[in-house]
């Protein structure tokens, strides 16, 4: 339970004040983690944060924005849990001779604890509800007592959500050059310098006035005062140390603009001594210059020995030992883009002519390299192109934007993606729904279907035209034709949608959500749904149905995008920057998107300071990265030999990853960062990958040497086998050596590459060699094995001849033949001869026969017993 008097507690203690604030305190209390949403507004409104504890905090202010900053957690508690209970009461802020800063409240107060509740709860004293009670759209509700508060009577905060309650906080300043304006080099040295002070102005967005030597400025809210006093105090610095030509000495004064007007005379009615004031530093009020966060130091000024009130004048420095609380990326849009008579555009968020208008209605094909073309142009050329956009739509010059639309330069490039911003919301992503058949958003575009012939095609030719009453009549019919077709109903929304018919152009989206065949086509129709509420100023409606589309189609960023392009609308810029930021991590590619979207101009500065620390976190990261680049590149050198095909695809990223090391944005930064850590994981699962293919690849040599070593083991002539011994032996080596090996080592991983590749050619020149000799073995064997098996035929056959032909003989006579006795006696020897030849022929082709029967079986029979199987 968190206990007032702990805070109070940790306060310094000292016996003299050297000034005394009257304000406001607030006594904050939360669950859990406090919202940064919360210290972000009440910083904004002019808050000083005094002391903090683990679920409570102590702020002061010095004005009654204290309610206006009440008023907008209240608001913004509405549309987001928030577990928060504030308590504002009268309080005064004590600064020491030291500066420390303590708090002084009445003491019934002191005792205070509080059970936080679980909704935004805001307490008022009854001394300070009457400095509220003049604020509109604040109403107090009498509250009853609860224990562990004062027995005061309180009363809570009910606000009108309808009102902006925007903070009266606000400056003039002014910049006085010293020296005499008669001089020659005060004329030469204040132009150059008042030049580059000018240069600041416009990229930090700051209205000024140049009244004879002085320059007028306004500074409408608390953070452009931080940001405009760091970025004045680094440009003194770095023109000191870099081109002393372009400075010149001048003071500088800031004035709180109450009961002051923004008038070239502003400067005498300060009511200032310019004459003692310090160069280069600004000098305002105390109240301001705590203000501004502990990034800055406080100084007297040197006119003023003692300072009794935090409205006396102190000057400011940086702190010493402290980092910037903030920065400002700088990109300088154009007013052009932003800036208008019109509401913004349907199409594509300008200002600059109405929806119907708009030049993206002629485009028909998405463009989602764009934003990889925009990737690859630093801050220089984003600003040089802003500045070409801005002079051509200053001389209204529609076909000079065609021209730089057309151009393939950094303009054109940025130009389209200006365009592209809102690019789903736009006919040409219409036309695509039409043929795309995918059911995610991301990768469902890209499959399509060709065009069709239906009428609704020749309709958007009519509406492109500007005939929207006939196209309105033609989508009726189609409509009637074909009830069951989504796309004349999603046409028929653009058509009223321009002709200023916003119900019905919600009604026909309706009608094609319901139609739709797909889940992403139905998000899409419930997107253009969110985007008429956002077009006609129903952000709340709008970022429900963003919600929505979001929870049908999860991959469709724009909604969340669009959300926070809603909660700039209505004011809450420092809100949307949590979100901005997540969408920006995930997706890079938003960053350049939030800088260039002309619908952020209400939080362009908010947008440009949040997204300082992400690129400045980036950039130092990068920095890092391109060591790593080096050491991954030689890494890839050590490892792989230059024609390894892993070599060749690490070499073309690393290239590519050194380019965008070149340039200042933050996308080619992500390309670095994510593709270093992928490259790294790349080699290390492509070593793993490819060591254990090695071992592997080395024991399927293995196998096919034993082969060879087993068929050539029965070779009948070893001597002919010198030279085949030797790469034998050669390869079996280094076989041996891989797999004993392990290859965690880049030169021992190399050389094993080289080796498997050059044993691959070994064993191949091996094998050819084997089946030669296989074929000798198998020849010889065969005509041992055929002359064996005609030995015995023949000796079987001889055996008849030299038996059965005197059997012939001697029962032919004995029988009294005739062809016996004298046909055998007479040509004995030539039927003996003609015998032999015969039955040598036939045993030539038996035994061959045979042999070629029973070779295989004969043959492993004999590599058996030899192996000992049998």
């Amino acid at each position: 339970m968190p206990h007032l008097s702990n805070l109070l507690k940790k306060l310094p203690m000292f016996q003299e004040s050297r000034m005394v604030a009257t304000g406001y305190g607030m006594w904050i209390n939360w669950n859990g983690e406090l919202n940064p949403a919360v210290v972000q507004t009440l910083q904004d409104y002019g808050g000083l944060q005094v002391e903090v504890d683990r679920d409570q905090a102590l702020w002061f202010f010095f004005s009654s924005d204290v309610f206006l900053a009440a008023a907008r957690l209240n608001v913004w508690a509405k549309f987001n849990t928030l577990q928060l209970y504030a308590q504002i009461v009268p309080a005064k802020l004590l600064f020491s001779p030291k500066r420390e800063i303590s708090f002084s409240l009445d003491p019934t107060l002191t005792a205070q604890s509080i059970i936080v509740p679980d909704t935004c709860q805001i307490w008022i004293h009854p001394k300070c509800r009457g400095d509220g009670n003049g604020l509109p759209g604040l109403t107090f509700k009498p509250e009853e007592s609860r224990s562990g508060l004062a027995p005061v009577e309180w009363v809570s905060l009910i606000v009108d959500p309808r009102l902006p309650y925007q903070s009266t906080l606000g400056w003039y300043g002014v910049i006085k050059p010293l020296g005499n304006t008669m001089e020659k080099n005060f004329l030469e040295g204040w132009r150059n310098y008042s030049g580059e002070i000018k240069k600041l102005f416009e990229r930090v967005n700051i209205k000024f006035l140049v009244q004879d030597s002085y320059l007028v400025f306004h500074l409408e809210n608390l953070q452009m005062l931080r940001q405009w006093t760091r970025e004045h105090l680094a440009l003194v610095d770095e023109l000191k140390a870099t081109d002393r030509d372009l400075y010149w000495p001048a003071v500088v004064a800031v004035t709180n603009k109450r009961g002051v007007n923004f008038t070239p005379d502003l400067p005498k009615r300060m009511g200032l001594d310019w004459n003692q004031l310090v160069p280069d530093f600004p000098h305002m009020s105390f109240r301001s210059g705590y203000l501004l966060g502990r990034a800055f130091e406080v100084h007297d000024v040197n006119f003023s020995l003692d300072a009794n009130s935090v409205d006396d004048w102190c000057k400011v420095t940086m702190a010493v030992d402290h980092s910037e609380e903030s920065g400002m990326l700088p990109i300088r849009t154009s007013k052009h883009l932003t800036a208008g008579n019109h509401d913004h555009c349907f199409y594509c968020g300008m200002r600059s002519h109405t929806s119907p208008q708009c030049p993206t209605r002629s485009l028909t094909k998405l463009t989602p390299k764009v934003w990889s073309e925009l990737a690859s142009l630093g801050f220089e050329e984003f600003n040089k192109g802003f500045e070409t956009i801005e002079a051509t739509l200053g001389a209204k010059d529609p076909e000079g934007l065609q021209k730089i639309q057309a151009s393939k330069s950094y303009d054109g490039v940025l130009l389209n993606a200006v365009y592209g911003v809102n690019e789903i919301s736009q006919l040409r992503m219409m036309q695509h729904m039409w043929l795309c058949r995918g059911k995610d958003f991301a990768k469902g575009l890209e499959e399509v279907v060709p065009r069709d012939e239906n009428p609704v095609w020749s309709t958007l030719s009519c509406m492109l035209a500007g005939d929207l009453l006939v196209a309105d009549k033609e989508l009726a019919n189609l409509a009637i034709r074909a009830p069951r077709d989504a796309r004349p109903r999603m046409l028929a929304g653009f058509v009223a949608m321009e002709r200023g018919d916003d119900h019905k152009a919600m009604m026909m989206w309706k009608e094609a959500e319901i139609l739709s065949t797909t889940m992403m086509k139905q998000a899409y129709c419930v997107f253009l749904q969110a985007r008429l509420l956002e077009y006609t100023s129903q952000f709340q409606k709008a970022s429900e149905l963003y919600s929505r589309v979001l929870r049908m189609c999860p991959t469709m960023h724009d909604a969340q995008y669009r959300k926070s392009v809603c909660q700039v609308k209505i004011g809450f810029a420092e809100q949307a920057m949590a979100s901005l930021i997540s969408l920006v991590k995930e997706t890079p590619h938003y960053f350049n998107r939030v800088l260039i979207d002309p619908e952020m101009e209400r939080g362009h500065i908010q947008v440009l300071s949040a997204l300082y620390h992400p690129w400045i976190e980036a950039e130092n990261q990068v920095e890092k990265a391109v060591d790593e680049l080096g050491r991954l590149k030689k890494e890839v050198h050590e490892w792989f030999d230059e024609g390894s095909p892993f070599f060749v695809k690490s070499m073309k990223r690393i290239d590519r990853m050194t380019a965008a090391s070149d340039v200042k944005n933050y996308v080619s930064f992500m390309i670095i960062l994510q593709g270093c850590k992928g490259l790294a994981k790349d080699l290390e699962r492509y070593i793993t990958k490819e060591t254990a293919t090695l071992k592997n690849r080395f024991q399927d040599q293995r196998e096919r040497l034993r082969y060879i070593r087993e068929e050539a083991a029965w070779f009948p002539f070893p001597r002919a086998l010198v030279e085949f011994n030797k790469n034998y032996n050669l390869c079996a080596a280094n076989i041996s050596w891989a797999l004993k090996t392990h290859f965690q080592v880049a030169d021992i991983f190399k050389k094993a590459q080289i080796v498997a590749d050059t044993e691959e050619k070994r064993l191949e020149k091996l094998e050819k060699r084997l089946k030669f000799l296989k074929v000798v073995r198998d020849s010889t064997l065969f005509m041992l094995i055929m002359s064996r098996t005609f030995f015995w035929i023949e000796v079987v056959f001889m055996c008849i001849i030299v038996v059965a032909l005197p059997l012939t003989m001697f029962y032919g006579e004995q029988s009294g033949m005739e062809w016996a006795t004298g046909l055998l006696f007479k040509e004995k020897w030539s039927i003996q001869k003609q015998l032999i030849l015969g039955f040598s022929i036939f045993a030539i082709v038996l035994s061959c026969f045979r042999t070629a029967l029973v070779f295989d079986k004969v043959r492993e029979k004999y590599f058996n017993k030899a192996r000992g199987l049998a």
